[in-house]
C-alpha cells in the first residue's frame, strides 16, 4: 500500500503545512492506481449540488461524489492506513496540540469523479470541523489545483498535483493562528477521480 510514499517525504511535508497551504507528494504506483480506478468506479456516485454555500457566499459544483461509502468497504484501508501515519508525523510538530493529535484519525472519506469537460468546484473552503491535516489521492485524470487567497479570485496559484500523488493540506489546529486556504478545481479535459480523507471534529461528538 502507497508504494511510492516514504516516511521522510511524509513529515517532511506535514512539516510544511504551517508556511504552505498544500503540497502533493508522489504516493501511488500506477498498478495501485488502476486497482482503486476499478474499485471507486463500482460505487454509487450522485451529482453534486449545482450550486451550495450560502446566498451570499455560493460555491458552484460540477462533479460527482460518493459520500456513503461502507463502513467495512476496502476503501477504508487507505485513511485508516494514512492517518496513523500523519498522526505519528503529527506528534512530533512543534505548535499542535497535543490534545488535538491524540484524537486525530482519518474518520470521514469521499470519493469524486470529475467528468471531462466539467466545471469541478469553484473557490471555497473546507469545514472548520476538520481538522490539522486534510489528504487527497488522485488516481486519474488531469485538471488543476488551485489555491486562492479569496474566494472571488478567479486565477490563484496551481498546486502541481499529477496521477498517483497525495495533496497534503492544512487545516485548523495545525498552528493557533491557521486560516483555512480557499482552494478550487477547474480545467479537467480527462476524467479525474479522488479520494478526499478528513478528521471531522465533530463526528466524535
Amino acid at each position: 500500500m502507497f508504494d511510492r510514499l516514504t516516511p521522510d517525504a511524509l513529515e517532511e511535508s506535514v512539516n510544511q503545512l504551517e508556511s504552505e497551504p498544500a503540497i502533493a507528494i508522489d504516493c501511488l504506483s500506477d498498478q495501485e492506481c488502476q486497482s482503486l480506478v476499478s474499485m471507486v468506479d463500482e460505487l454509487n456516485f450522485r451529482n453534486a449540488m449545482p450550486v451550495t454555500g450560502s446566498k451570499q457566499y455560493p460555491v458552484h459544483q460540477d462533479f460527482e461524489l460518493d459520500y456513503c461509502i461502507p463502513e467495512k468497504h476496502a476503501l477504508w484501508q487507505l485513511p485508516d492506513h494514512l492517518g496513523s501515519q500523519i498522526f505519528s508525523c503529527l506528534l512530533n510538530a512543534p505548535n499542535v496540540s497535543v490534545d488535538e493529535v491524540r484524537r486525530f484519525r482519518f474518520n470521514d472519506l469521499i470519493v469524486q469523479r470529475y467528468p471531462s469537460g466539467c466545471q469541478g468546484i469553484s473557490p471555497h473552503r473546507d469545514r472548520a470541523d476538520y481538522r490539522l491535516v486534510i489528504g487527497i489521492l488522485l488516481l486519474s485524470g488531469d485538471g488543476n489545483f488551485r489555491i486562492h487567497h479569496g474566494r472571488d479570485e478567479n486565477r490563484g496559484q496551481i498546486i502541481p498535483f499529477n496521477k498517483g500523488q497525495l495533496l497534503l493540506m492544512g487545516a485548523p489546529g495545525l498552528s493557533s493562528d491557521f486560516v483555512r486556504p480557499f482552494h478550487s478545481v477547474r480545467e479537467v479535459s480527462v476524467p479525474r477521480r479522488t479520494i478526499g480523507m478528513r478528521f471531522d471534529r465533530e463526528l466524535l461528538v
